[in-house]
């Protein structure tokens, strides 16, 4: 224990500076510092005070060139300034530098206004608000000169081509559509404007026959037969290759109710997937006679094909605008749908999950924030809400490979729909089960 002591004692001794340091250098102590300054910094041999003595002169040299470096760094800046505001430009600035420190707050708030707009979330973030949530409506609206309109209901099997077919007419995604059935949960309007004419549809959900209403929600039942008798005509869309393949369950059961309705509106069926039965067409015709026994009111009959190459589309939009009679529009010629905006956004994230992972139903979605930023751009912040934590593996992906490619995909369709800039932020969360 001693011994540790007198070696502690002779190692925080005095250091001998006339063995440390040359008679030169020791007789400045100056010349120390200035030495220990420079070979610690490693300047620039370039330096004009590099072989100067760190003396008070040398020192006011240094800071008159600093000085002067920051006034032609302030004069650079201002010339970037006023070329980009003369040619259309936005300056991007790391920062603020020091010679903007001497700036006074009038000018600093100017350069500022060219910094890299701030996109990130808000500490108080707060979700869509009614506006945002509720339909749109328009109450008071330009009419055109001898205005006519006529409102279509569409009707059919899940997964036939309803929605493709309306999306196709309005020239606009107001209706999603995916491989998977029952991608329509709810009644959607879209809105065809041509000259003084305006087609109105309610494209709905597939009919579910009656043994199988019990295991779907009321909205999913029900929406279809309600359109119906909101709707001056009716079009029936059957699968070509559904019709001539396989069995006709959920045809039957449509054209059992239709005959029962008291009030039976003109109709028109369309058989759509025309593309995939080249060379059998004739091989419908038996079902037109049976269809129009059992609705008499049916009086047209086409045939399409919504998916590419197009068929039947031209003559279709034609036939429905012939349809029109006189009376006051619903909607602004430049609506396309009365969907909330918020809607749009659920429905085409919930389209884009169907059409990359085929994910079940059970994905719910939450907005927690819908923010307007300075630079024009709309903040959208959506959870979506899983049952499973295996299920949140697989919506995420590796690395989060899945979610990305989901929010860029999802991002440009929503800023299409609503034409506008959109930034998209996606957040897949397990339910807790609350006790």
């Amino acid at each position: 224990m001693m011994s540790r002591g007198i070696s502690l004692a002779r190692s925080l001794r005095p250091v001998n500076t006339a063995s440390a340091f040359p008679s030169t250098i020791r007789a400045s102590p100056c010349r120390i510092q200035w030495t220990y300054r420079h070979f610690a910094t490693k300047q620039d041999r370039d330096n004009p005070f590099a072989d100067m003595p760190a003396t008070p002169r040398t020192l006011e040299l240094l800071r008159q060139t600093l000085n002067e470096k920051k006034r032609v760094l302030k004069e650079i800046k201002q010339r970037q300034a006023a070329s980009s505001s003369a040619f259309g430009s936005e300056l991007d600035p790391a920062g603020p530098s020091e010679a903007d420190l001497d700036v006074p707050e009038s000018q600093q708030d100017l350069s500022r206004s060219h910094t890299k707009p701030d996109r990130s979330m808000p500490a108080f973030a707060s979700p869509a608000d009614m506006e945002t949530r509720l339909p749109k409506v328009y109450k008071d609206f330009p009419q055109p000169e001898n205005p006519e309109i006529v409102k279509i209901a569409i009707i059919g099997s899940p997964n036939v081509g309803k929605s493709t077919i309306v999306n196709a007419l309005v020239k606009s995604t107001v209706s999603i559509a995916s491989v998977r059935a029952h991608t329509t949960r709810e009644r959607v309007r879209a809105v065809l404007t041509h000259e003084n004419k305006q087609v109105v549809f309610y494209d709905t959900p597939g009919v579910v026959p009656g043994k199988n209403t019990s295991r779907m929600n009321r909205e999913l039942v029900t929406a279809s037969w309600k359109a119906v008798e909101d709707a001056d005509h009716l079009l029936v869309v059957l699968d070509c290759i559904k019709q001539l393949d396989h069995t006709l369950l959920t045809e039957s059961y449509i054209f059992e109710r239709l005959g029962k309705l008291e009030n039976k509106i003109p109709g028109t069926i369309i058989f759509n997937k025309l593309d995939l039965i080249k060379g059998r067409e004739s091989e419908l015709h038996k079902f037109v006679e049976k269809y129009k026994e059992q609705y008499p009111t049916i009086d047209t009959v086409l045939y399409t094909s919504a998916e590419t190459p197009m068929v039947g589309l031209k003559e279709l939009r034609e036939h429905l605008l012939s349809l029109t009679q006189p009376g006051p529009w619903l909607y602004p010629a430049h609506q396309k749908t009365d969907q909330s905006d918020l809607s749009r956004v659920e429905d085409l994230i919930r389209s884009e999950l169907y059409e990359l992972l085929k994910v079940p139903y059970g994905v719910k979605q939450k907005n927690v924030g819908w923010t307007e930023l300075e630079d024009g751009v709309l903040r959208i912040d959506q959870e979506l809400i899983v049952e499973r934590p295996g299920l949140k593996k697989i919506i995420v992906g590796g690395n989060g490979t899945v979610i990305r490619d989901l929010t860029l995909k999802t991002r440009q369709l929503i800023g299409k729909a609503l034409r506008r800039r959109i930034m998209l932020n996606l957040q897949v969360k397990v339910r807790t089960k609350t006790a």
